[in-house]
């Protein structure tokens, strides 16, 4: 595997946990779900979080959204009955626990930046850092849900690419209050009974186009900044992912798409004056690891011999992250082309699972046997995947997708981090420097 300077590298990869589902139901629909287990409390994750340090996972994400949708059919009947999306808990408050259960993994939970006031999100986030050991990030999103925009006082969402333009402030505005405190202006003077030296702390006075902040922040200074993790897809989504994020996450179909992906974050950072390798660029992948070749393919056609549930489940995803409610398109018929001012990259990673022209159902029978970044095989198989695709692209890992029930997460993890670890894939040790010395070991 050769680096972008084309010296030859460490073929070790960066891999973390994305759990879709956020601080909400696990493994509904599973013969296991619920044994042992209660999804409403700590313990399951910090169960999960202690296993991806254990087998050496660099990171978990924690997903978030701030609705109940009804999108699909213009009813929350799918939503609920599926536990798709809700119920969900707010994941700043699960924090401090999975801080507790590690010491190294970086824990990530997701703040949107189209909702928090950025004081607000500063001073959690500040606090949750010092609880820590340098192992917190944030995955910033702009919330594209309607749903969520009127539970804010919206009639709807602002425009896709203003919605960035606010993130980037909002980013500038949350740094700026964390640089409000110069690193030594607290002194602990006893004898001339001064704790902090008020001339290193300093408002930060920010006026924007859509914040007005004075600051300074009123927590202590931090030892060092959380992780910035984003998911820009679309070409303002990578332009503020380049610029901004130290993680950034992919949703890309085969390795020309993953190659594609790379290359444009790599040159929106070089433009924004950063070292591209600062900028890790990790695809979700979601395993399903099995015993044998015979045993993924009779799962393979399983999947793919829909049920209602699978379609109803699969479209009311879509519906509700893309703002357009499937529920009215011909499943035999080709989808049409289509627009959104929700999730842009979403909506095109669905609409390319299978080839042009493809139905509706066949788009849905692609994804559930197992098409793209959906992948059955055993173990060795799928390391093969990704140690070929990883040297292929020349990328830097990879984030499973799942839930966090003892299953899932035993069933990805039992069979494959030895088999990643074997080959040199996988990290078998952390460094002392935290979640972002971590990041660029390799």
């Amino acid at each position: 595997m050769n680096g972008s300077n084309g010296n030859t590298v460490s073929p070790m990869l960066h891999f973390g946990w994305f759990v879709g589902h956020g601080f909400g139901v696990q493994g509904w629909g599973t013969p296991g779900y619920g044994i042992g287990y209660d999804w409403k409390k700590p313990a399951l994750y910090q169960h999960a979080v202690r296993e991806f340090e254990r087998a050496g996972l660099d990171l978990f994400i924690i997903e978030d959204s701030l609705t109940v949708p009804d999108t699909y059919g213009g009813s929350a009947q799918v939503s609920l009955a599926q536990a798709s999306f809700a119920p969900k808990h707010d994941p700043l408050a699960l924090v401090p626990y999975l801080l507790s259960a590690t010491e190294h993994l970086g824990i990530v939970p997701t703040v949107s930046a189209s909702f928090y006031p950025p004081f607000t999100a500063a001073r959690l986030l500040a606090t949750l850092q010092h609880f820590s050991s340098g192992q917190l990030g944030w995955n910033v999103v702009t919330s594209g849900s309607d749903l969520a925009a009127q539970n804010y006082g919206l009639d709807q969402q602002i425009e896709h690419d203003l919605r960035y333009e606010k993130a980037e402030e909002f980013v500038d505005v949350v740094r700026k209050l964390w640089r409000s405190w110069e690193p030594d202006a607290i002194v602990e003077d006893a004898a001339a009974g001064i704790f902090a030296d008020h001339t290193k702390v300093h408002p930060i006075n920010h006026d924007g186009d859509f914040f007005k902040v004075r600051g300074p922040l009123n927590t202590a200074p931090l030892p060092e900044e959380p992780v910035l993790v984003q998911a820009g897809a679309s070409p303002r989504g990578k332009a503020f992912a380049g610029g901004n994020a130290d993680v950034a996450i992919a949703l890309a179909r085969g390795v020309d798409g993953m190659k594609a992906y790379r290359d444009s974050i790599r040159a929106e950072a070089t433009a924004a004056g950063r070292n591209a390798d600062d900028v890790k660029v990790l695809y979700v992948f979601k395993p399903t690891v099995v015993g044998s070749r015979a045993e993924a393919d009779e799962l393979r056609e399983q999947r793919r011999q829909l049920t209602q549930r699978d379609i109803d489940s699969q479209l009311n995803s879509i519906s509700y992250l893309s703002v357009i409610d499937f529920k009215q398109f011909d499943l035999d018929a080709p989808l049409p082309e289509l627009t959104t001012n929700s999730n842009q990259g979403t909506l095109d990673h669905f609409a390319k699972a299978g080839p042009p022209g493809s139905t509706l159902r066949q788009l849905l029978q692609a994804r559930s046997g197992g098409a793209g970044d959906s992948i059955i095989g055993t173990a060795e198989d799928i390391a093969d995947y990704l140690e070929e695709t990883g040297a292929e692209v020349g990328g830097d890992g990879f984030l499973f997708s799942g839930f966090v029930d003892p299953a899932t997460v035993h069933g990805v993890l039992d069979r494959l981090a030895p088999v990643l670890r074997r080959r040199g894939l996988l990290r078998t040790s952390y460094g002392d420097g935290g979640f972002r010395r971590n990041l660029l070991d390799f």
